[in-house]
C-alpha cells in the first residue's frame, strides 16, 4: 500500500511540475504577446505618419517628416530591448509567429530610407537581414509553419539586398567610414 502511495505522489509530483512548467511558458508567451503588440501598433503609428512623405508636398519636407517620427523610433527600440530581455537565450525560434511582421518591415524601410535619402541604414538593415537569414538556415526545416516564414525571409532579403546594389552601381552606397546607424 505504501508502494501505491509512493507511486501516485510521484506521479502527482510529476505532473505538478509539469503544469507549472506550462503556466510559465504560457505566461511568458503572453508577456511576449503583449510587448510585440505594442509594437506593432507603434510601428504602424510610424508607417501612418511617414507615409506623408510619398505625399506631393511631402517630398519637400522628407526631413521634417522623418524628425516628426524619430521619437517612435525610440520607442521601438525600447521595445525591442524588452523583447530581448523576454526571450530565452538561443530560443528565438519558439516565440517567431509574435513578431512575423519584421522583415517584412524592415524590407519596407530600407525602401523609404532611400527614397528619404538614407543611404546608410539599408546596409545596416541588409546586414541584420542576412544574419537572420543565416540563422535559419542552420535549422532543418520541414514543410511547416517555420519553414514558410524562412521563405518569406527570403524574399525579403532579396528585396534589401537588391536596394544595396542598387545603391552601389549608382555610386551611392556610403564607405565604410561615413556609414551613420
Amino acid at each position: 500500500m505504501a508502494s501505491i502511495d509512493t507511486t501516485t505522489t510521484s506521479v502527482n509530483n510529476a505532473f505538478a511540475d509539469f503544469q507549472r512548467h506550462l503556466d510559465e511558458e504560457q505566461e511568458l508567451k503572453e508577456e511576449i504577446r503583449i510587448i510585440v503588440r505594442d509594437l506593432e501598433q507603434r510601428a504602424r503609428e510610424i508607417l501612418t505618419h511617414l507615409q506623408q512623405v510619398h505625399q506631393e508636398s511631402g517630398i519637400k519636407d522628407v526631413t521634417v517628416i522623418c524628425g516628426q517620427a524619430k521619437p517612435g523610433f525610440e520607442s521601438v527600440k525600447n521595445k525591442y530591448s524588452e523583447l530581448a530581455k523576454k526571450i530565452p537565450d538561443n530560443q528565438y525560434y519558439r516565440f517567431h509567429d509574435h513578431w512575423k511582421f519584421v522583415t517584412q518591415r524592415l524590407s519596407r524601410l530600407a525602401v523609404n530610407c532611400v527614397t528619404a535619402g538614407d543611404y546608410s541604414r539599408p546596409l545596416t538593415i541588409a546586414k541584420f537581414v542576412g544574419e537572420l537569414n543565416g540563422g535559419f538556415r542552420l535549422l532543418n526545416l520541414k514543410n511547416d509553419a517555420l519553414r514558410k516564414r524562412f521563405d518569406g525571409l527570403k524574399y525579403d532579403l532579396k528585396k534589401v539586398e537588391e536596394i544595396v546594389y542598387d545603391l552601389t552601381i549608382r555610386g551611392l552606397k556610403p564607405t565604410e567610414g561615413n556609414q551613420s546607424s
